[in-house]
């Protein structure tokens, strides 16, 4: 675990009458608060941008203490406008230690379930799940649970801290935040400019990743299928020169949970699966983390797999469509970059 560095400010020290004065060796109004605060700042910059979009996007907190036994000593929510606050941190209510501070951001609404944290519990016990996952049985089935909102932003931190004993002083550290959630929009067109209708497709992203553990890594192997919260149909303008043509087109949208990078020799990959809503024919079925690192391939060759997954968040993906539904090619899109891969290419 790497231990963020921390910023360290210290009090000005308190004179008067004769000569400097310890914070506790008289009482007076004039010189401000001479106790220790430790406090701690939450940045999220683990994005494609590089940008701090903490204030932006991070809505609530929960943040708990460990000992170094392990054992819960301290925890705290904050969520609102007061996140949004320029300079925002949160005070530690600490005594001097080492401590281990984990942080799950988003869990205002019924996406996750968190275990309550009692005085008793370790790390361990702070595992995050999708809130259509019973966590109270004993076994997990192996037919898949279904998802089908759209999540609420999952944010995840952890950091090893050291609170140093001292008569007074303000002492700041900093966590980085990982986002958890990704949100695909897929979207359906035609070569041939034939119009499509939004139910007349089923869309489904199947994985296993529905279940983290404390920090962050992947806690069970849970089947989960993740449906579309919006599809619906509209028009894209296509083209050459001032010859402007107006094309129907079927767009998804679905949001999952963290994407990992794991052995696929030991594990199934997961998929984004198309199929036709009448018969069940399959018009595409393509390993999404594949198709999300192209782009990376182009653009970040020098990042790993797992850290440009958990840097993009949306990723746009277009199918095209021969006059038989047959999936053809395929145009993938994080921020401003754009690959176009053909199916032929990938099934070689």
């Amino acid at each position: 675990m790497t231990t963020l560095s921390y910023i360290k400010r210290l009090g000005l020290a308190a004179f008067v009458l004769f000569g400097a004065a310890s914070c506790g060796s008289l009482i007076y109004d004039h010189e401000g608060d001479c106790s220790v605060h430790y406090r701690l700042k939450f940045r999220y910059d683990m994005n494609l941008k590089f940008a701090d979009a903490f204030a932006h996007e991070v809505k609530s907190i929960r943040l708990y203490a460990f000992d170094s036994e392990g054992g819960l000593v301290w925890q705290a929510a904050e969520q609102g406008e007061a996140l949004a606050a320029d300079g925002y941190s949160m005070l530690l209510d600490l005594a001097p230690g080492n401590y281990r501070l984990v942080a799950w951001c988003g869990l205002d609404g019924d996406s996750f379930s968190l275990p309550d944290a009692a005085s008793a519990c370790c790390p361990e016990d702070l595992h995050c799940r999708l809130g259509c996952i019973d966590g109270a049985s004993a076994e997990i089935s192996d037919a898949p649970v279904c998802s089908d909102s759209d999540l609420h932003p999952l944010f995840h931190g952890m950091m090893d801290v050291e609170l140093p004993a001292a008569d007074n002083g303000e002492y700041i550290y900093e966590m980085s935040l990982t986002k958890d959630t990704n949100v695909f929009r897929v979207v359906l067109q035609h070569l041939s400019g034939e119009d499509l209708r939004a139910q007349d497709f089923e869309f489904g992203i199947e994985d296993c990743n529905g279940w983290l553990a404390y920090d962050n890594s992947l806690l069970q192997e849970v089947p989960v299928v993740y449906r579309p919260w919006a599809v619906y149909s509209g028009e894209a303008g296509v083209g050459a020169g001032r010859a402007i043509t107006a094309v129907r087109v079927v767009v998804a949208e679905m949001t999952v949970n963290r994407l990992f990078m794991r052995d696929w020799t030991q594990y199934r990959r997961p998929a984004l699966v198309i199929r036709t809503a009448a018969d069940g024919a399959l018009v595409a079925s393509v390993p999404i983390i594949d198709y999300a690192l192209l782009v990376k391939g182009q653009h970040y060759r020098q990042m790993d797999d797992q850290e440009y997954l958990d840097r993009a968040d949306q990723y746009n993906m277009t199918f095209f469509l021969d006059s038989s539904n047959h999936w053809i090619s395929t145009a993938i899109e994080v921020l401003s970059w754009r690959v176009v891969v053909d199916n032929s290419d990938l099934n070689g």
